[in-house]
């Protein structure tokens, strides 16, 4: 076997073994422990089986809200922030001179939807279930992740 009948080396192999193992275990906690506290949540693909409009948070900053007749144009692009302490989550147009070229369509029917859903909301998380309440009026809005 390793190191014959040297019990010293062994001994010495077993230590850098289980030093080097217990490294690495330790980075990979501190690296989950990081990913937990700071990811965004609210990231993913969210459906309201009410409306049947489809939210799709992005972590670039940008979500994208596709109407159930509007699933072929590619959705209207809006930008949101997400605060983690507070639990507020706010969804806005980009400003006129921000706006780059993009398959997004920001004007007509569906300009104005997303104009609807513009504003500051309390979300809460709950087993794949996210729940929106608007911050002036307490409306509320439930989506499903996908």
């Amino acid at each position: 076997m390793i190191a014959g009948n040297n019990e010293k080396q062994r001994s010495q192999l077993w230590g850098v073994a289980m030093t080097g193992s217990s490294i690495l275990i330790i980075v990979i906690a501190i690296f989950f422990g990081v990913r937990l506290f700071t990811s965004n949540p609210l990231e993913g693909t969210w459906i309201n089986e009410d409306s049947g409009l489809i939210m799709k948070v992005q972590g670039s900053g940008s979500a994208i809200l596709e109407w159930p007749d509007q699933a072929k144009e590619g959705g209207t692009k809006l930008q949101y922030h997400v605060d983690l302490k507070s639990k507020i989550f706010t969804l806005y147009q980009e400003e006129a001179g921000e706006i780059e070229e993009m398959d997004y369509d920001t004007s007509g029917e569906y300009g104005f939807a997303a104009e609807t859903m513009e504003g500051t909301y309390d979300y809460s998380l709950e087993q794949g279930e996210l729940t929106l309440t608007e911050r002036e009026y307490g409306d509320q809005m439930v989506f499903v992740k996908e």
